[in-house]
């Protein structure tokens, strides 16, 4: 830029403007002012954004999973459908898995769900025992995970009423469900839903919507991605009561990762050796993963914009530095002729302060747009924040101001006989 204004310059206004070098072409002055007013638009629009990142971020990390990812281990198991076809087969393996787990040395407890928490699943249609069959498309929709008893202990989930599941909820004897909170306000508001039944297709071959009575009430758990739709009710089924073939198995230990991946892996080979395990890693390392879009964002907005806060800082002291001393002489007879010093520091200010209005004004524009953008990757946060945006536009004021001060007190600070002299 220096090069093309030198190449560009006015050799005639130079010549009429002398030595001090005040006199640069109107053009060069817009062009270094226009410059600053982007950097500050382009600093506006950043810092909204990585505001809004980090503020959904931070949601996503206080939000309440329903359960302790710390210390708790998951692995899949899919169970080939040809050898076993049968509830009894699937709930031999089951049994045997959890028992010879369970026995490892550093668990506390195993239990043993239809899906992951955070990673989708099942879902079935229901209605209550007593109201008339809905149609398809009237019929309310809720999460189904098929469980066994020590799940909700394992993932330390509370029991808020009722019952967990038992050995005695079999295929022989009557159905059984759990719910969760979010299904006990929405459905029986002002009840309790304890010995009421529902109507539900767990997803046995051929029984289709079957009445369940109400054993228990556990606390809402989050079994979508955080981003990826709202929650729905939860009804948890005996896995004694409902054929599944994918196993996820969940242990809480003391062990580390790789320990227990190993023990887990000879566990369910000396059940069955031609069965493999995957996916095995910490709880905790699914819900970061849940995160890492968010997280990147946050980061990657945060670099940008605390880059263009402190270039932004650095222009508009480069440029009121650059044109308070271009204006020395000015200035000098500013003061002479009595001008007093805090005019001449609101004089530089205010130059500083109009290209703050002129960039904020473009940025917010900017901002608005990108927010738009951003809305879709947001978590409980809205684009259009008013605290986010009078904390930028405070956070940049105080920038502006103190990149405007200094060069202002210098000026104020300008002896008129040095300046002339200088001329």
């Amino acid at each position: 830029w220096p090069a093309w204004q030198a190449s560009h310059a006015d050799v005639q206004l130079a010549l009429k403007t002398g030595s001090a070098g005040s006199g640069d072409p109107p053009s060069a002055k817009r062009a270094r002012d226009w410059l600053v007013i982007s950097e500050i638009a382009l600093t506006l629009t950043l810092l909204v954004a990585a505001s809004l990142v980090v503020k959904s971020f931070s949601k996503m990390q206080a939000l309440q999973l329903g359960y302790e990812p710390r210390n708790l281990f998951s692995a899949r198991v899919e169970l080939p459908w040809k050898t076993y076809s049968s509830r009894e087969k699937i709930g031999t393996f089951t049994k045997a898995l959890l028992d010879k787990v369970t026995a490892l040395p550093g668990v506390q407890s195993a239990g043993i769900g239809s899906n992951s928490p955070l990673m989708g699943g099942w879902q079935t249609g229901f209605w209550r025992d007593g109201a008339a069959q809905p149609t398809p498309a009237q019929m309310p929709s809720s999460d189904l995970e098929v469980v066994t008893g020590d799940y909700f202990s394992t993932f330390k989930t509370p029991l808020l009423r009722g019952r967990t599941f038992n050995d005695r909820d079999t295929k022989d004897s009557p159905r059984v469900v759990i719910v969760d909170q979010t299904m006990a306000e929405q459905y029986f508001p002002g009840e309790d839903p304890i010995g009421k039944r529902l109507f539900v297709d767990v997803g046995n071959d051929e029984e289709g919507n079957v009445p369940s009575e109400i054993v228990g009430v556990v606390a809402r758990m989050r079994y979508h991605a955080v981003d990826e739709m709202a929650p729905l009710p939860l009804i948890y089924c005996s896995m004694g009561q409902a054929q599944r073939t994918s196993l996820c198995l969940f242990v809480r230990s003391s062990m580390s990762a790789s320990s227990l991946t190993k023990s887990v892996r000879d566990v369910v080979a000396s059940i069955d050796p031609n069965q493999p395990v995957f996916d095995a890693r910490p709880m905790l390392d699914r819900v970061q993963e849940t995160w890492g879009t968010h997280r990147l964002l946050s980061f990657l907005f945060s670099i940008f914009a605390g880059l263009a806060l402190v270039l932004a800082t650095i222009g508009v002291y480069g440029l009121l530095a650059y044109t308070t001393l271009k204006r020395v002489r000015e200035i000098g007879i500013r003061l002479a002729l009595g001008a007093r010093p805090a005019q001449i520091r609101a004089l530089v200010l205010s130059h500083g302060l109009q290209l703050l209005l002129i960039g904020s004004a473009i940025g917010l524009v900017a901002a608005f747009a990108l927010s738009r953008a951003l809305q879709n990757v947001l978590f409980e946060v809205k684009g259009i924040d008013p605290k986010i945006y009078f904390g930028v536009g405070a956070l940049l004021f105080a920038a502006t101001f103190f990149a405007s001060w200094i060069p202002a007190h210098r000026a104020s600070r300008v002896d008129p006989n040095v300046a002339f002299r200088a001329e």
